[in-house]
């Protein structure tokens, strides 16, 4: 439960430090400096895409958070919906395949876990910066199978069901948007459920995640309409 309340305290000051990175950006700058950016980029700040779509590849490296185990790479991949409210503000939701795995690191168990989760994000992302957003949300985390086994060579063994559970999740990170449709982010997760904590396996993961992201639909077609219109 300690755990849960840590985690739950940085990511309130995680939410803090994107409030007062947002408003030192647009305070801290001349007020004469201000009006002339927004005259310069008008037709950016009205004509931005409210509504788009993008699929993405996700390497990630998971560990246990309450077991003697090593993280292990794994390669995910899904697709999210972004919906811009205002230019500043939106809402996500996807859907993604979450591969995770580690090694038991006990004297007499040296094994590895492979699991699978279909996961469910639903989270807030902001927009301070032209090419920089931040984002914090939840997800659900459905359990699809998992096998383990003694070692790299050796033949896979079908974990039991009941072993692992569906759980919840929380996350934050920082997108950098490379050109038009194309952007990497990072981000750090952790899931959690208190299920059957008297048995070798556990449901509490957390790890980083780094996502190369392309949008589907041209995130400047909605302001090329525009392009008579001149600066």
């Amino acid at each position: 439960m300690s755990l849960f309340f840590n985690f739950y305290n940085h990511f309130i000051n995680f939410i803090c430090l994107v409030v007062l990175l947002s408003a030192s950006f647009f305070y801290a700058q001349d007020g004469d400096l201000l009006i002339q950016q927004y005259d310069k980029n008008s037709i950016d700040l009205e004509f931005y895409r409210k509504l788009n779509f993008e699929v993405f590849l996700e390497p990630n490296y998971t560990n246990t958070v309450d077991r003697e185990t090593t993280g292990k790479i794994n390669l995910n991949f899904g697709t999210n919906v972004h919906y811009r409210f205002t230019r500043t503000f939106g809402l996500s939701t996807g859907l993604n395949i979450n591969k995770i795995s580690y090694k038991n690191s006990l004297e007499t168990n040296k094994s590895i876990d492979n699991l699978k989760f279909v996961t469910i994000p639903f989270f807030v992302k902001l927009y301070p910066l032209r090419k920089i957003n931040f984002f914090l949300g939840g997800t659900y985390n459905f359990y699809q199978n998992g096998f383990n086994r003694i070692n790299k060579e050796a033949e896979k063994v079908e974990i039991s069901e009941g072993v692992f559970a569906n759980s919840a999740g929380v996350f934050t990170g920082i997108e950098y948007i490379i050109k038009k449709r194309l952007s990497i982010s990072g981000s750090y997760k952790i899931q959690k459920r208190n299920y059957r904590n008297y048995q070798t396996e556990t449901q509490n993961l957390k790890g980083f995640y780094i996502s190369l992201n392309f949008k589907i639909l041209n995130p400047e077609k909605a302001k090329n309409r525009f392009n008579g219109i001149t600066n």
